[in-house]
């Protein structure tokens, strides 16, 4: 017996465009999935008080299957939005910008954002470094592989210098590192301690004025790569 016949796509109906698709994908929400765990549980936690019935056993062996199923499926859901993000902006040729300041991460689309995000990380208002990433999405998650390329941000907001590291990975997992570089160094020029409290420190010759810092910033939140319009050096440590 053959199988029924299935209607064939038509060659001419208008079809949507990709990165609409994608957007459509990118708003099914978890909350749905959350509501059903949510509920789940809840029922389980009643059902747990009831430990004489001959049920309980089988019913409790279910319980897992149940919620492993569940939060395996919310985890696929996430992971089903973030690549139709990226995949909706890529279509579109819209990068997303990533900075991390105070442990807090901050998203930005347009290239006046992207500005306003640089004065943040030059100015971060409390001691540390921050971090600037640049993706087809968010990075929002720091446990999940995201860009291969990302900026470390330290300065003294009260000079107005600072230095950046830039850290790339590459395809077989090795990472390239550089700071940036001044060719000539005022001799005042603070050792920058890698992050708030930590013993290393950048070299002294990689401190640049804000100017030059946020031209390479303005640049890697556009491109993604690292800026040309600095020079760098590769990473090193010590107060030299």
């Amino acid at each position: 017996m053959s199988n029924p016949a299935q209607d064939e796509p038509d060659p001419h109906a208008s079809l949507e465009p990709p990165a609409v698709i994608f957007a459509r994908l990118a708003e099914v929400g978890v909350d749905n999935i959350d509501k059903l765990i949510e509920d789940t549980r809840a029922i389980y936690d009643d059902l747990n008080k009831v430990l004489g019935h001959p049920y309980w056993g089988d019913l409790v062996f279910q319980q897992g299957a149940a919620m492993k199923a569940l939060n395996e499926a919310r985890l696929c859901l996430e992971g089903l939005q973030a690549e139709a993000t990226g995949a909706r902006n890529t279509e579109l040729g819209v990068t997303v910008t990533t900075a991390v300041v105070g442990g807090e991460r901050l998203y930005a689309t347009s290239e006046e954002d992207k500005a306003e995000l640089v004065e943040k990380v030059l100015r971060p208002g409390k001691p540390g470094a921050c971090h600037l990433y640049v993706w087809d999405r968010p990075h929002a998650d720091p446990d999940v592989p995201g860009p291969y390329e990302q900026v470390r941000i330290v300065t003294d907001a009260e000079n107005e210098v600072g230095v950046l590291n830039f850290t790339e990975e590459h395809d077989d997992g090795e990472m390239t590192s550089w700071h940036t570089h001044n060719p000539e160094p005022a001799p005042d020029a603070p050792a920058l301690p890698f992050d708030a409290g930590s013993t290393l420190k950048f070299p002294r010759n990689a401190v640049l004025p804000f100017r030059e810092l946020r031209a390479a910033l303005d640049e890697f939140a556009k491109f993604g790569e690292r800026p040309g319009s600095v020079t760098w050096q590769p990473a090193r440590w010590g107060d030299i």
